[in-house]
């Protein structure tokens, strides 16, 4: 590697540094990279399992590849962005709502799926993938409004424009792992600068560069043009007059992304590198680089150089392919095959004879016929090697899945005859070197996703977001997103499985929840009724249950909204003292007998009365009808002679 110190001064790093910091990293890397080429051919049967040329027999990286792929990834990722705390946020529930419902769309809008099949095939071969973002703006040129809404014109009356964002997009670029390249480090941490390798057509490069005046001279000189567009992508950065046959001829950049200096830089590189230009950071990530750290098969702390994870199984795999050819070659001399007496010319006819042929002899003694005249020659040395040989390929095969990690649970030879708990026992240990490459695959995609967010936080527009997440975008949330530091804080951003869940599994895992928390309810609704268990225990128990089940963060949001309700509720009193509440029922009690007793003497006191005032009407009739006998009766005795004197 190079000594030349680096550069300094408002110029930054000249051309040449840049050619030489790459040739130097490429040279780190370059007995990876050349194990990594010779991985590739032989996945694709252009050489044997050991390298040497020829079609490759028995390949067995294509067959574990095509196992390994499927059981790391399976489905794209969604995003799942929540409020990070339990304490109730409105806006960093609204702003979530609108991040997660925008990267998802990004995400379909991008093809993520395919850029992440191509990066995880990378790192199962050369040992190395990546995926970077870009931000896409779509500028146009809008017209100019003036104070009541309306195009303004300029003086030769035409309208005035001016160029304005119209839309803007994330793009998901898979790197293919020959063209990207680091500062050697032992963590992605420590890395200054990164470069990513482009090849570009001519109009290309004038349509991106062409507004530098010597940029564009340089175009135009045929000189300098016949030496620098002189690549094709699939030559593996060679030059090759391939190029000028088979398509347009390209040029070799290099877009070099600085850290320290927060600029990217566009070189092409020669004997005379040429800067093409040299941009600031527009995107203002907080790790600066437009990807997440690359995901690598094997490494060490110590580099983060990979290694091909074939070269560790590559002589077992190699092995399996030469008792395979020793095997073909035994079968390829395994053919019927004798002699028999001339003498006898029916022979040749019975031997040359179709099935169920029958020859007339005469003369013959048929049962030395046979055995005396005809010799075979023997398969059985032949067929005893063919068989010894199978076993050996079998427990080479065995050898190799062992250390790649393929269990025969994955490859589905479990036995039949042990129980379903076995079975999954044996499962769940076999998947124990997957679910890190699994855990390994999702960091890239969560470190990815957050990108992509920040992305979308800082630079795309409020009615963007709007449209891509369905939901509307306030000044006030606008703002919110804005503020990346409080957003990172308060909002976490994470990525569900990529790998497909099991039917049964998940029926088996909702079956658990439900009786889990049946139980729950069962056991603390009525110690919660009764005041002897606050609710928010009884809600912090069910978080506690749910937490572990996928899909649960929806009821957990549930829970959280609950308790949120039903802290802004005023408290409830008190439970009441049992000796008062006794002694609040017997003077109810009291109370109320004497109620009952003071009704019942108002009952009697009232027919008392009524008793009194029939008496009383029955001697006002009786003296009534006393006083009209007595009339009667003086009026009987006026109505007689002499007033009634005798």
């Amino acid at each position: 590697m190079t000594t030349e110190p680096e550069p300094t001064g408002p110029e930054g790093v000249s051309p040449t540094r840049w050619q030489e910091r790459i040739s130097d990293a490429t040279g780190v890397e370059r007995k990876w990279r050349d194990a990594g080429r010779e991985v590739v051919k032989i996945y694709r049967a252009e050489k044997t399992a050991d390298g040497s040329a020829g079609r490759g027999r028995f390949n067995m990286l294509f067959a574990n590849t095509s196992i390994l792929f499927p059981s790391v990834y399976q489905q794209p990722p969604q995003a799942d962005v929540r409020r990070r705390f339990q304490t109730p946020d409105a806006m960093a529930d609204a702003a979530s709502t609108i991040v997660q419902g925008a990267l998802n769309s990004a995400f379909d809008a991008g093809n993520l799926d395919a850029e992440i099949r191509r990066a995880v095939q990378e790192v199962l071969l050369p040992g190395r993938g990546t995926i970077r973002v870009r931000w896409a703006p779509v500028v146009e040129e809008q017209p100019v409004l003036d104070q009541m809404g309306q195009p303004m014109a300029g003086e030769d009356g035409k309208p005035v424009t001016e160029p304005r964002k119209v839309w803007e997009a994330l793009e998901f670029d898979h790197v293919y792992w020959e063209d990207f390249v680091h500062e050697p480090a032992r963590r992605w941490r420590e890395c200054t600068w990164a470069a990513f390798r482009h090849y570009l057509t001519k109009a290309q490069v004038e349509k991106e560069f062409g507004e530098d005046a010597e940029i564009l001279a340089k175009l135009k000189d045929e000189a300098w043009s016949k030496g620098a567009f002189v690549y094709a992508p699939a030559e593996a950065g060679e030059a090759s007059t391939k190029a000028t046959k088979s398509g347009e001829p390209r040029a070799l950049i290099w877009e070099c992304w600085d850290k320290d200096r927060r600029v990217v830089d566009w070189i092409i590189p020669g004997n005379d590198p040429v800067l093409l230009r040299s941009d600031e950071d527009t995107l203002e990530l907080a790790g600066f680089f437009p990807c997440p750290e690359p995901m690598t098969s094997i490494s060490t702390t110590e580099s983060m150089v990979p290694v091909p994870e074939y070269e560790i199984w590559r002589d077992l795999a190699a092995e399996v392919a030469r008792i395979t050819e020793r095997i073909d070659a035994i079968m390829k001399r395994m053919k019927v095959r004798g002699m028999y007496n001339g003498s006898i010319e029916e022979l040749a006819e019975v031997l040359d004879g179709v099935d169920g042929k029958m020859v007339a002899v005469s003369g013959v003694d048929m049962e030395a016929a046979m055995s005396t005249n005809v010799w075979m020659i023997p398969l059985d040395m032949l067929a005893n090697a063919a068989i010894a040989l199978y076993g050996a390929r079998e427990q080479a095969k065995q050898a190799l899945y062992e250390v790649s990690g393929i269990s025969d649970v994955l490859r589905g030879a479990s036995n039949p005859n042990e129980t379903a708990t076995a079975q999954r026992i044996k499962g769940n240990f076999g998947t124990l070197r997957i679910d890190d490459r699994r855990r390994g695959l999702s960091a890239f995609l969560r470190e990815l996703t957050r990108i992509s967010a920040e992305i979308m936080a800082s630079k795309f527009a409020g009615t963007t977001l709007g449209m891509m997440s369905g939901k509307q975008v306030t000044p006030e949330i606008e703002a919110y997103l804005r503020n990346e530091a409080q957003l990172m804080c308060l909002v976490d951003i994470e990525t569900d499985s990529t790998v497909a869940a099991d039917q049964a599994t998940e029926q088996e895992a909702s079956q658990t929840l439900v009786a889990a928390i049946g139980g729950l309810i069962q056991t603390f609704g009525p110690l919660v009724a009764d005041g002897t268990v606050p609710k928010p225990f009884l809600v912090e128990m069910m978080k506690m249950i749910l937490k572990p089940f996928k899909g649960s963060r929806d009821l957990l949001d549930m829970l959280g909204q609950m308790a949120e309700q039903a802290g802004q509720q005023p408290p409830e009193p008190p439970p009441p003292d049992p000796r008062a509440e006794a002694a609040k029922a017997k003077m109810e009690i009291d109370g109320a007998k004497a109620q009952q007793d003071m009704k019942i003497r108002q009952e009697e006191h009232g027919a008392d009365m009524q008793e009194r005032q029939d008496n009383m009407q029955m001697r006002q009739i009786e003296f009534r009808a006393d006083m009209a006998e007595r009339s009667a009766e003086i009026e009987a005795a006026r109505a007689l002679p002499f007033g009634g004197v005798m």
